[in-house]
């Protein structure tokens, strides 16, 4: 008798659901001993969506909240630790124009340090259940004392306003990754031509659909401040150029692979060749994101399938360099498996199921992007400011009529002015 061929699928779905099942006790013991941690869930833009007035919404979180997460679905999941998200639309998504050279005035700076401070309302709304932190020392400090460590990760260059002194204010308030753009280009790089529901082809701004002049000081500025380099939504130019800058490890905190996805928003076999202790090579790693989009063809996408991804990275970059990532809040729709953040034991289960060491999968929960916390502090230079560079979007520092200025003041700017033809 020969049986349907959707029925084999959903039988074969149901035998490696059943295979994980029985891991799930010791997946949820190792959640229990060393730190899960997710580097990108979009809360934040949950509660500024939900409420006029967001800080409203984020008393709401320790009951049932919409959309992936709240507080007890966290708690069911055992997440050690959240990188939530700091994020504002894109200027041309939220009805803004930056202008061809990225110099229009836009509210992205403002909106972006709204987000940051609606991170640390929640936190300080639910003292018992999260605690700010930003180094690997922080971290375990806030899962040993039974919550759940907060991290802020940002996502988009756009927000910076064209300028390295905001990238040191944001590093000052804890920001612990930037990554280099969202779904627009910015004034420091080039993002990869996808767009959620369409192939948008964006074009190219940056010489080579890289980075600009001003994002290679950018890369260099980050590892001065310890702020981790995020090349998800990046051009594979924008990626290898970073790759070559940067002097401290390199992350993608939420992409798949591109040789078991063909999808833009993954990453390459020849670039992720680049990863690791070799010559010509940098250390670094992939957080395996959840967006169905990413993994795998629709309908049926499952755990199983984002082990996939996690394993081929594994096999060409190593097992040390993977971890967990699932964009929960950011995404409108789940893998089956992994619908909300009571879910992580599953996708553990199922690292369990196909072999992996509790190593390994301690690894992969966390430890890994730990490691590479801890390097990508020891790059930074404290105090150092090195060769930086203020703003490209001012007009007013070092020229013009300043009747305030006091008089040395202005007689040196006045004979810093060009006066004449010096030919």
């Amino acid at each position: 008798m020969r049986f349907p061929s959707w029925l084999l699928f959903h039988a074969l779905l149901s035998q490696v659901h059943s295979d994980a099942t029985d891991y799930l006790d010791e997946a949820k013991a190792l959640l229990e001993e060393s730190p899960l941690l997710d580097t990108h869930i979009d809360l934040p833009q949950i509660f500024r969506s939900l409420h006029r007035k967001p800080l409203d919404a984020v008393r709401l979180l320790n009951a049932t909240f919409p959309g992936h997460v709240d507080i007890p679905r966290l708690r069911e999941g055992r997440l050690g630790g959240a990188f939530w998200t700091v994020w504002a639309p894109c200027p041309d998504i939220a009805g803004g124009d930056p202008g061809p050279d990225f110099t229009a005035p836009t509210h992205h700076v403002r909106d972006a340090l709204e987000m940051v401070d609606l991170i640390q309302a929640t936190v300080a709304q639910h003292p018992d259940d999260l605690q700010l932190a930003r180094t690997s020392d922080d971290i375990w400090t806030a899962f040993r004392s039974g919550r759940i460590a907060s991290l802020l990760g940002m996502e988009g260059t756009h927000m910076l306003g064209n300028s390295l002194s905001v990238l040191r204010i944001f590093a000052q308030l804890g920001v612990r990754y930037l990554t280099l753009t969202h779904t627009c280009h910015s004034a420091f790089a080039s993002a990869t031509s996808w767009r959620a529901g369409n192939a948008d082809v964006l074009g190219e701004v940056h010489a080579g659909g890289g980075l600009s002049d001003l994002g290679v000081e950018l890369v260099r500025e980050l590892n001065r401040v310890g702020i981790m380099v995020d090349l998800s939504h990046t051009s594979d130019s924008t990626m290898r150029q970073a790759i070559g800058v940067s002097k401290a490890p390199v992350v993608w905190t939420h992409a798949g692979a591109r040789a078991v996805r063909d999808h833009p928003r993954n990453v390459p076999d020849d670039i992720l060749a680049l990863i690791g202790d070799g010559e010509g090579q940098i250390d670094g790693l992939v957080q395996s994101v959840f967006f169905p989009d990413f993994i795998g063809e629709q309908p049926g996408v499952n755990a199983s399938h984002v082990v996939d991804h996690m394993e081929h990275i594994g096999n060409i970059i190593g097992r040390t360099r993977v971890g967990i990532a699932s964009d929960f809040d950011g995404m409108y729709m789940t893998v089956d498996g992994l619908e909300d953040a009571s879910k992580y034991p599953n996708l553990i289960a199922e690292l369990l199921s196909r072999g992996w060491t509790p190593d390994e999968v301690r690894g992969a929960m966390g430890g890994n992007l730990m490691r590479i916390m801890d390097k990508v502090d020891e790059v930074a230079i404290v105090g150092d400011l090195g060769e930086t560079h203020g703003s490209t979007s001012t007009d007013w520092g070092g020229g013009g009529v300043q009747v305030y200025w006091p008089p040395d003041v202005k007689e040196k700017v006045e004979n810093m002015l060009v006066k004449h033809d010096e030919l």
